[in-house]
C-alpha cells in the first residue's frame, strides 16, 4: 500500500532538523509577515517565532532514508495508471480551466489532485458502462493507493464513436 509520511513527532520521519529542507512559499510568506509585524505597528521588526517544523512539512513525502516512503510523483503516476485501467474510464479530465492537477517538478499530472488530507480524481467516462459503477471502481482502486478520503468527479460522459462515414466513390 502506498502512503505519505504521516504527521509525527519523530524528527526522522518528518524531516525536522534537516538542513536541506526547502521552505514552501507559505513558509516564506509567513516568515516575512512575522518579520515585519513590528514595523507595521511603528516599531522595529521582530524575529519570526520559532516553529518545530515548517508549515506543510508533515504534508510532503520525504525522499531518502524514510524506509521506502513513496514520493508524490510515484504516487501520482500510480494513481493515473490505476484509474486509466478501470473499465469505462476514457481519460482523466483537467477541469474547466485546467486547474485540476498535481504539480511536480518539471511537470503536472492533470486530472489527479493529491493533497495531504484527500485525493481528487476527475475523469471522463464512457456510456458503455453505468457511471456509478465506474465511479465506485475508480474510488476503490485509488483508495488502495493513497491515505485519506478519495473524491471521484465525473466531468464528462463520452459516447462511443459512431460508425465511420462510408468512403466516397469516385465518379465513373
Amino acid at each position: 500500500m502506498t502512503t505519505f509520511v504521516p504527521e509525527s513527532s519523530d524528527p526522522g520521519l518528518t524531516g525536522q532538523g534537516d538542513d536541506g529542507a526547502v521552505p514552501t512559499p507559505l513558509d516564506v510568506a509567513e516568515s516575512f509577515e512575522h518579520a515585519h509585524e513590528g514595523a507595521a505597528a511603528g516599531g522595529p521588526p521582530g524575529p519570526a517565532p520559532a516553529r518545530s517544523a515548517p508549515v506543510g512539512a508533515h504534508d510532503r513525502p520525504v525522499r531518502g532514508d524514510t524506509a521506502g516512503a513513496p514520493v508524490q510523483d510515484e504516487v501520482a503516476d500510480r494513481v493515473v495508471a490505476t484509474v486509466l485501467a478501470v473499465p469505462g474510464v476514457v481519460r482523466l479530465h483537467a477541469g474547466v480551466l485546467g486547474e485540476v492537477a498535481t504539480y511536480l517538478p518539471g511537470r503536472a499530472v492533470t486530472g489527479v489532485r493529491l493533497r495531504p488530507a484527500e485525493t481528487e480524481v476527475h475523469l471522463v467516462v464512457s456510456v458503455a458502462r453505468p457511471i456509478p459503477e465506474v465511479a465506485r471502481d475508480v474510488h476503490e482502486a485509488v483508495r488502495a493507493l493513497v491515505p485519506g478520503p478519495v473524491r471521484v468527479f465525473v466531468e464528462d460522459v463520452e459516447s462511443p464513436p459512431s460508425s465511420p462515414p462510408a468512403p466516397e466513390r469516385a465518379p465513373s
